[in-house]
């Protein structure tokens, strides 16, 4: 009996030894886990993920632990309680790096960014009302630079008087806004792809409201009057690059151009409802044309310090950092915070104005750029010749002229809305028909052109045989709004191309794809009356529909066939460029 009591009470030790013995391999497990830092591809694993070693007959503590399950699997809520708490700090510790050192880049701790449910990845963690409230925001923005530029058009025979100048002189004020309009958006983007786009709205938008107050109290000084009209274009310049940045920052490529033609509404609106304020503003007092941009884009500028996001996605990834914040910032700040290294998109490259030309001549670019001058310019032949046309040819007055530039208003706002609708639609039937996760080419959308071209040159014919022939004003106005209907169906399946040809430098794309519209259209305006005059309306604009139709139509053509092939270059010149500097490959 003593013999047997004895032999219970040895075993009884022998399980107790054992179990304090696991005890402390799985402390010193945790301390190992917690504290050392990996060394092998195998030790970056989390310690839950691996699979323990087959379990001993002689070893009590193997035989407690059950294989450790992965974060996919529903054994996970039998694990240990010291391994499931440390199992949930691995996976929910997003914003901080773990103290045994952040992983690789391709390995994010924990929870990835926006996950769905079916394991992959959002585009983007701002909220859909978020998402809306920052494309209207820089929608409202885009909308200030050209409404600067058309506001002023109906005070210029009152700025002839007051600052006792010649109409040509006069009209240099218009000129140097429209240079200055066209090149400002090289320098802001310059910056917008790099340090990021809040910044940069505040300092421009400040910019044009500080230009704004001095023209409203300048004296009649004409010297200032041109200066100042280089500042406010200078300002306003800035939200043609960095908003389609944003809309390239927040909207997935599968639904880019229909966010585009959106934002585009803002700058197709100036020119419409500029010369209507404008001739409002002046019959009271023409520096109250300036007192209204300066106050209503002041109250733009609170807005977008106390609520509009950084969406540079080189500095806050998919925005994560916003979901947990209020819409109202308190305190604004300049900036925003940088999100965790893993979650931020890769960085562009260092802007140079080497690397400004060399984006100028990637071949996509320079072509679209071209291709939008054209456009552009025959639509802006058609706008300097209309009140010529309506006042003599038809007799109207200046408030009809006004009233006639509302229908090629409204058709390239419809244009443009449409235009992204079928852009998207077309592209995302071609998705469902290719196999998951394939990536569908940007020059896909150029197709998308061909339509708009022809609706363009269709309108540009009627055009000039409607006025040649004197027919009735309403055919007129419906050959203008053909025109603009064509023409901004191109230009948003062009901006969508430009923001998924070069993402990670969209705001500059969107910048030099424009670069030649306003010079284009101040040489056409100069031209098309003396070609009017000698060839008349009707060969004159055929003669435009032709080289829109040839030029324009055939680099659309070129730009689908070697798209594919320019892409695969430049991305190769960008890896072997990264090799180079002895830091990643540039992504293109």
């Amino acid at each position: 009996m003593v013999r047997f009591e004895l032999t219970v009470q040895i075993g009884r030790s022998r399980q107790s030894s054992h179990r304090a013995s696991s005890s402390q391999s799985r402390s010193r497990s945790r301390s190992r886990t917690r504290h050392s830092r990996p060394h092998s591809p195998e030790d970056r694993i989390p310690l839950v993920e691996r699979v323990p070693p087959p379990a001993r007959d002689d070893d009590p503590a193997s035989i407690s632990l059950p294989p450790s399950p992965t974060d996919n699997t529903p054994e996970k809520k039998s694990l240990p309680l010291g391994l499931r708490s440390s199992h949930q700090h691995l996976s929910t510790s997003n914003n901080e790096s773990l103290t045994n050192g952040p992983p690789p880049a391709d390995e994010p701790p924990g929870l990835n960014p926006s996950p769905k449910q079916d394991g992959s990845r959002s585009y983007t963690d701002f909220s859909p009302l978020r998402r809306k409230f920052i494309l209207s925001v820089i929608t409202i923005a885009g909308f200030f630079g050209p409404l600067a530029g058309g506001i002023y058009l109906p005070a210029l025979p009152v700025l002839e008087k007051e600052f006792n100048v010649s109409p040509t002189a006069i009209n240099v004020t218009v000129s140097v806004f429209m240079m200055t309009f066209a090149f400002g958006p090289l320098f802001w983007s310059t910056f917008a792809d790099w340090k990021g786009r809040r910044p940069l709205y505040l300092i421009s938008l400040a910019i044009y409201i500080l230009a704004n107050v001095l023209l409203a109290v300048v004296p009649a000084n004409y010297g200032a009057l041109v200066f100042l009209r280089v500042v406010q274009a200078f300002g306003s310049a800035s939200v043609v690059s960095m908003g389609a940045g944003t809309v390239a920052d927040i909207t997935e490529p599968k639904k880019r151009a229909f966010a585009m033609s959106i934002f585009l509404m803002g700058p197709q609106c100036g020119p419409v409802l500029g010369p209507v304020l404008g001739g409002a503003l002046a019959e009271a007092n023409w520096r109250w044309i300036f007192g209204f941009l300066a106050i209503s884009s002041g109250i733009l500028w609170l807005v977008i310090l106390s609520s509009l996001p950084e969406t540079l996605r080189a500095r806050v990834g998919g925005g994560r950092i916003y979901t947990e914040r209020p819409i109202f910032f308190w305190p604004p700040s300049m900036s925003s915070p940088l999100a965790p290294s893993w979650e931020r998109g890769p960085p562009p490259p260092i802007p140079t104005l080497k690397g400004y030309w060399n984006l100028f001549i990637y071949p996509p670019i320079g072509i679209v750029s071209f291709n939008t001058a054209m456009l552009y310019s025959t639509y802006f032949a058609i706008a300097v010749q209309l009140p010529t046309e309506l006042s003599q040819r038809y007799k109207w007055g200046p408030s009809g002229i006004g009233a006639g530039f509302l229908a090629v208003g409204i058709a390239m706002i419809v244009g443009s809305l449409l235009g992204g609708r079928a852009s998207d639609w077309r592209r995302a039937r071609a998705a469902e028909q290719l196999p998951e996760d394939t990536k569908i080419d940007p020059e896909f959308r150029l197709v998308d052109q061909i339509w708009g071209v022809l609706i363009c040159v269709l309108g540009t014919l009627l055009y000039g045989w409607m006025v040649d022939g004197s027919k009735h004003p309403a055919a007129v106005l419906f050959a203008t709004f053909l025109t603009g209907f064509g023409m901004n169906w191109v230009f948003v399946t062009t901006t969508a191309f430009l923001t998924e040809c070069v993402a990670q430098q969209a705001a500059g794309a969107f910048a030099l794809g424009n670069l030649l519209r306003n010079p284009g259209a101040a040489i056409v305006s100069v031209i098309t009356p003396t070609l009017v005059a000698k060839m008349g309306s009707g060969w004159c604009f055929t003669g435009l529909a032709v080289l829109d139709l040839l030029l324009v139509g055939t680099a659309v053509i070129v730009l689908r066939l070697k798209c594919p092939g320019w892409r695969a270059d430049r991305a190769a010149k960008m890896q072997l460029a990264g090799k180079k500097a002895g830091g990643p490959a540039a992504v293109p």
